[in-house]
């Protein structure tokens, strides 16, 4: 068991139509927000995933997620805890007095350990220009997030998921305005740093092969062998 404050909210499905039978939220030490998180019902028991992304492959990924296993198990058994105070109400008793946390309350940016990692796009096809992940304190990441391209400049995104209504909400993200502004910049200014190593990388490229273009245009040819003479000639 770790000493992690959580705040776990969970919201059964009146009627289940699959295997989820729940979604729930979790913040983690006044530091981050997971939401989506889903409780499942499995041929062995009830289970709990994060929030998932499909690739083109079609393999699935955690979106946001806890850094350490005996922190993942206690969201899970928080979870599953939670979950079966919830079912054990009526629809109308359940739901929570106080409200669920949001970007506006937690720790100062000075106070929590960034590790940011930023993938750009090489061709983007769209106005996302590259992909990155960030790391919290070492408790919990963050993947899925976006720079994106816009007429007032970049901005940075965090990884979102549409409702029944065409709505998007952020899927997982920091809980102060301050530490969203921190990891802002801390993504574009890696971005940058990024677009102009594959900047230099791609000239040191193009400088090399006119090196080879041109020794290879200098160097010396070999004499053509002369033909035999043919018949008649």
């Amino acid at each position: 068991m770790t000493n992690n404050n959580l705040d776990v909210r969970v919201y059964p499905i009146d009627e289940p139509k699959g295997n989820t039978l729940a979604f729930a939220s979790v913040a983690i030490d006044d530091l981050a927000a997971i939401r989506g998180i889903r409780v499942v019902n499995g041929e062995k028991g009830l289970f709990v995933t994060m929030p998932q992304s499909q690739d083109n492959s079609g393999q699935y990924h955690d979106i946001a997620f806890p850094l350490n296993g005996d922190l993942r198990k206690d969201i899970n058994a928080a979870v599953l805890d939670e979950f079966n105070r919830q079912a054990s109400l009526y629809p109308e008793q359940r739901g929570y007095e106080k409200q669920e946390n949001g970007a506006v309350n937690g720790r100062n940016a000075a106070e929590v350990k960034l590790d940011i990692k930023v993938f750009p796009i090489a061709e983007p096809k769209g106005d996302t220009l590259a992909f990155a992940s960030v790391g919290l304190d070492d408790t919990a990441a963050i993947r899925g997030i976006r720079v994106v391209g816009s007429e007032k400049g970049n901005f940075v995104s965090m990884p979102q998921s549409k409702d029944k209504e065409g709505n998007y909400h952020d899927v997982a993200f920091p809980l102060s305005g301050d530490l969203r502004k921190a990891i802002s910049k801390g993504v574009l200014d890696e971005f940058k740093s990024k677009v102009t190593e594959l900047k230099n990388s791609i000239g040191e490229r193009l400088a090399e092969n006119k090196e080879q273009a041109a020794q290879y245009a200098a160097a010396p040819r070999p004499a053509a062998a002369k033909k035999a003479p043919g018949l008649g000639e």
